[in-house]
């Protein structure tokens, strides 16, 4: 099971956590973005976008276009394939920033599943799950930014995992399941990453700390402001294995089916621009403030749609405003809202939470008789060893001073409840009912760095909403901002 965090671990950009039992997963075994404290240099505003288009569209296009330049005549025909309904926007991941510290942009959906199973009671009872283990979905950006020669180069590294449709290791489980029930599931993730020998992990996660790390080792995917770039090409689907029954039914050994040629592609498109500096602040922060934190969902088509063909330059500054207009056309819901008072030089956390508990593990229930008297029936699992989350808002920061104005260091999560999965059904009366749940936990998490505007509020960044099941809802948006006062 995944371990609750200590609230330091608020400002890692990947989750830790262990799997031994499955293929490595960035989101459980990256290690936390680490950076040096202090000012950072220019400020930026950084957009990844992941878009589902037809595959033969986007080869009929590339025979007839060339991306020596940079993608962005390519992005320009998806935003017309999208208005015109053959493509999908799926994620829009905005993240404001400056230059030097680490940042991170995370939508992720936490599954718990089964890793072992016990031997049913007996040939007409499902096998128990004893042991559990949590894999993250969804998107994660983990990167920083540089100058090279004089220019502004994001370099970041993104991760996309999904669960696959999968089904019970068992007849009895597979014949009386619900299709949301969870059994070991299968997933399918992809990467655009870069490693160098001799990679340095010794020194402190903590992107807070005073102390500067030793020069890293550690490359990342490098994307030069001012240009848009194609991060990544992948088919969204692989064929599916022919799952059958072992020693009953021989296997096809017959040549796999060719891809079709309209097969769903997933395209990533990374930009970003340099936020022009306005004239430095000469009134400086007093010795106590106002930090106030806030959430909103907007409409993703809207959202997307609006920043194709603007300068991120500006799109930060004008966040505020188009949100406004947005609202009037019902578009945008306020999520949530958060103040609280802080002393300068100080690190600072702001939370609305509230504790949740849940068991770790379930002991499977004895026999008892049913109801007519006349044969026995498996009584309800137990849980066992609870485990605690803490679900809300949690904010933490610290403001250094800078060149100019001074410079907030932040980690911001979001964690959602979103449903409780069904992992172990029982017979009761003539029904199969659940009798073994885990919650399914959903979070949006930022760790970035801003130039602090008194008085205003400071776009952060942007990830994917969430649905009624804590699934990822690519039909709305979350946008964050925080304000010093």
């Amino acid at each position: 099971m995944k371990t609750i965090r200590s609230l330091v671990l608020l400002l890692l950009a990947i989750p830790l956590a262990l799997c031994p039992a499955q293929e490595e997963n960035p989101y459980l075994t990256q290690s936390a973005p680490k950076a040096p404290a202090g000012p950072g240099g220019d400020s930026f505003l950084t957009l990844t976008e992941h878009i589902i288009v037809p595959s033969d569209l986007l080869d009929s296009w590339l025979a007839n276009h060339s991306m020596a330049k940079d993608a962005s005549e390519l992005r320009t025909a998806a935003q017309k394939w999208i208005e015109e309904g053959t493509a999908t926007i799926d994620s829009t991941a905005l993240t404001a920033g400056t230059v030097g510290p680490s940042l991170a942009n995370e939508s992720i959906v936490e599954q718990i599943y089964a890793t072992e199973y016990m031997p049913s009671p007996s040939p007409e009872d499902w096998t128990f799950a004893t042991s559990f283990e949590t894999r993250n979905c969804g998107y994660s950006i983990d990167g920083n930014s540089v100058r090279e020669q004089g220019e502004l180069v994001v370099r970041a590294e993104n991760y996309f995992v999904r669960m696959l449709p999968h089904r019970a290791y068992d007849r009895v489980s597979e014949k009386t399941r619900q299709p949301d029930d969870i059994f070991i599931p299968r997933f399918r993730s992809i990467a655009t990453h870069q490693a160098l020998a001799g990679f340095d992990e010794s020194y402190s996660d903590d992107p807070f700390a005073s102390a500067s790390p030793p020069p890293r080792t550690k490359t990342r995917p490098s994307y030069p402001a001012g240009k848009t770039h194609l991060a990544l090409r992948v088919d969204e689907d692989l064929p599916e294995p022919a799952i059958k029954w072992p020693l009953e039914e021989k296997r096809d050994d017959e040549a796999a089916d060719p891809l079709p040629e309209d097969r769903p592609v997933r395209l990533i498109f990374v930009r970003s621009d340099k936020i022009d500096s306005p004239p430095e602040s000469t009134e400086p922060l007093p010795a106590d403030y106002q930090l106030s934190v806030k959430l909103v969902s907007v409409d993703h088509l809207t959202l997307s749609a609006w920043l194709q063909g603007r300068d991120l330059a500006t799109a930060a500054k004008e966040m505020n405003e188009v949100i406004e207009t947005w609202n009037e056309d019902e578009k945008v819901n306020l999520i949530s809202t958060l103040t609280g008072g802080v002393r300068n030089g100080t690190r600072t956390l702001l939370e609305d939470i509230k504790k949740l508990e849940y068991p770790t593990y379930y002991k499977p229930g004895k026999r008892e008789p049913s109801a007519d008297g006349k044969s026995t029936q498996l009584g309800l699992a137990v849980p066992g060893d609870l485990e605690t989350r803490n679900l809300g808002i949690s904010l933490e920061t610290e403001i250094s001073p800078g060149a100019g104005d001074p410079v907030m260091l932040l980690s911001l999560r979001r964690v959602l409840l979103g449903c409780y999965t069904v992992h172990h059904r029982v017979l009761r009366d003539g029904e199969w009912i659940a009798d073994m749940t885990m919650p399914r936990f959903s979070e949006n998490n930022w760790l970035t760095s801003l130039r602090v505007k008194k008085g205003e509020w400071m776009f952060v960044g942007s990830g994917s909403g969430f649905g009624e099941k804590g699934e990822l809802d690519p039909s709305r948006a979350v946008l964050a901002f925080v304000k010093v006062d």
